[in-house]
């Protein structure tokens, strides 16, 4: 069974506190039980584990409302029999090879913090600030070392109405570097930019986003020492990319339901129904 149950109450107005608890699990994908080698290069390769398992979580949750403008939580997340990526390497073969284990269970926790905001009748912001620990222990005889440290998550998402007809949002997120488990982890975040106008009394829409303009939000120095050797491994599946898009909507909206609904009722009328 995997319940979700929840409670809240409401003290007065302006506060709002609440208490939930959720047990689920986590099944690996069909390419992680995949034993077949792919080659990365001529010394490395990945290959997924068919004998991988399930993990299950339990998450728990106290939070804080104020206003509905400020909110804070408390949450604690348990991973037992957690599973993921392995890199390890046979220095006689000069080999590396990148597979799946189930081997951590880990207790996650942290505390956050997020705020809603009208500064001014033409710019609202939601912004959030969490600060988050680990403590993880090895299952499996993998001869590593587990370690964990804080880390840091930020985001602000920034509408900004600059006419009746033009909207300009803005948005950062930013997560420090940490060590987590097997690993340390290289900082990420991305810097956003949208922009709308409307035409034509609003039935034509022009729309321009700019993604993650820096390209800062991939995979970077991410670092394990296994067997005593130590490996650094980037993936940079760019998320940067710009995007153009005009919509025009057809038909005359000066034509009501209630209109369609007079010329049904008159064709009844003359069929005789």
């Amino acid at each position: 069974m995997f319940p979700t149950v929840y409670a809240s109450y409401k003290k007065n107005e302006n506060n709002t506190f609440s208490l939930n608890y959720g047990k689920r699990i986590n099944r690996p994908r069909f390419d992680l039980l995949n034993p077949f080698k792919v080659y990365i290069n001529s010394n490395s390769y990945s290959k997924g584990n068919p004998f991988l398992r399930h993990s299950f979580s339990d998450n728990f949750e106290f939070a804080h409302s104020y206003k509905e403008v400020l909110r804070t939580s408390v949450f604690v997340n348990v991973i037992t029999n957690g599973y993921g990526v392995l890199f390890t390497s046979n220095p006689e073969t000069n080999t590396q090879i990148v597979t799946r284990e189930n081997y951590f269970k880990s207790l996650n926790y942290g505390i956050g913090e997020s705020y809603s905001a009208n500064f001014a009748e033409w710019w609202s912001s939601e912004n959030s600030l969490y600060f988050l620990g680990a403590k993880t222990e090895f299952i499996k005889n993998i001869n590593a070392t587990p370690s964990n440290s804080l880390q840091i998550d930020f985001s602000t998402n920034n509408t900004f109405i600059l006419g009746k007809t033009t909207k300009l949002q803005i948005d950062f997120s930013y997560s420090s570097p940490f060590e987590s488990g097997l690993y340390e982890i290289g900082y990420a975040s991305s810097f956003d930019i949208g922009f709308k106008q409307d035409l034509f009394n609003k039935t034509m829409q022009i729309a321009f986003l700019a993604n993650d303009i820096f390209n800062t939000s991939y995979l970077k120095d991410f670092t394990s020492v296994v067997n005593g050797v130590k490996q650094v491994y980037s993936q940079n599946e760019s998320n940067r990319f710009v995007r153009l898009s005009v919509v025009y909507n057809f038909g005359n909206k000066k034509i009501n339901v209630k209109e369609r609904a007079f010329g049904n009722q008159d064709e009844k009328k003359r069929t005789g129904n």
